[in-house]
C-alpha cells in the first residue's frame, strides 16, 4: 500500500511540473497571436525597431532644425551644379564637370524627393547664371575641388540637425559621393589631367542638366 501511494504522489508531481512548464514554452515561442510577426529583428510596421532600439523609418514628422538642414542641403548641391553647368558653358564638354554635373542632378532629385515626403515646397535654383567665370579650366578644377571640401564639411555639419533616419541616410550617401568620388576627380583635373570630352549628349543650360528647379 505504502509503494502505491509513493506512485499516486509521483504521477502527480509530475502533472504539475508539466502545467507550470507549459506557459513557459509557450511564452518562448511567441504564444497565442504572435504567429505571422516577422522574426527577423525588425518590426513590420512604419517605425518600427531595428532589433537595438532604434527606428529604421522617419515618423513621418519633421522639426525646424532639419527643414532648415535640409535647404542648406538643397542649395549647396544647387550652387554645385549650376558652377559646373558654366565652366561646360565656358569650355565645352569638359572632364570631369559633364558626369559631376550627373552626379549632382542626381543629389539634387534624391534631396527633392525628401522634400516632396515631408510636404516642402522645393525652391528654385537661384544659382543658375550667378557662378564665376574662370581663366582656364584647372582653375575650375581647383574651384571644383574645395566646393566638394566645403559640401562634405557641410554635411558634417547638417548631421547634428536631424534625426529621421531617411534623411540621415540620403546625407551620409550626398557627403560620401563628394568627398570620395568628386573631389578626388577634380583634385587629378587641378593637377593638371583635365581634358575635353565629346559631346556626351548634354544640352546647355535651358535642355540639359539643371532645367527646371535645378534638378530632374
Amino acid at each position: 500500500m505504502l509503494n502505491k501511494w509513493k506512485i499516486v504522489i509521483g504521477v502527480v508531481g509530475s502533472l504539475v511540473l508539466i502545467a507550470a512548464l507549459v506557459p513557459q514554452v509557450a511564452l518562448a515561442q511567441g504564444g497565442p497571436g504572435e504567429k505571422g510577426r516577422a522574426t527577423s529583428g525588425f518590426a513590420d510596421r512604419r517605425g518600427g525597431s531595428n532589433g537595438n532600439g532604434s527606428s529604421i523609418y522617419s515618423d513621418g514628422t519633421l522639426d525646424p532644425e532639419e527643414e532648415q538642414a535640409l535647404l542648406m542641403a538643397l542649395d549647396d548641391e544647387y550652387k554645385a551644379l549650376a558652377t559646373y553647368l558654366g565652366v561646360m558653358d565656358q569650355f565645352g564638354q569638359v572632364a570631369p564637370f559633364v558626369s559631376i554635373a550627373r552626379a549632382e542632378e542626381q543629389h539634387i532629385a534624391a534631396l527633392e524627393r525628401l522634400f516632396d515626403r515631408y510636404g516642402l515646397e522645393v525652391p528654385e535654383n537661384e544659382w543658375l547664371g550667378n557662378t564665376p567665370a574662370f581663366d582656364v579650366v584647372v582653375d575650375a578644377c581647383v574651384a571644383g575641388a574645395q566646393a566638394e571640401i566645403d559640401n562634405a564639411a557641410l554635411y558634417n555639419q547638417l548631421f547634428s540637425m536631424v534625426d529621421n533616419p531617411d534623411i540621415v541616410r540620403v546625407f551620409t550617401r550626398l557627403s560620401e559621393a563628394s568627398e570620395y568620388s568628386h573631389l578626388p576627380a577634380f583634385s587629378s583635373c587641378a593637377d593638371g589631367d583635365g581634358a575635353y570630352m565629346p559631346d556626351a549628349g548634354l544640352g546647355s543650360r535651358a535642355g540639359g542638366p539643371g532645367g527646371r528647379r535645378g534638378g530632374r
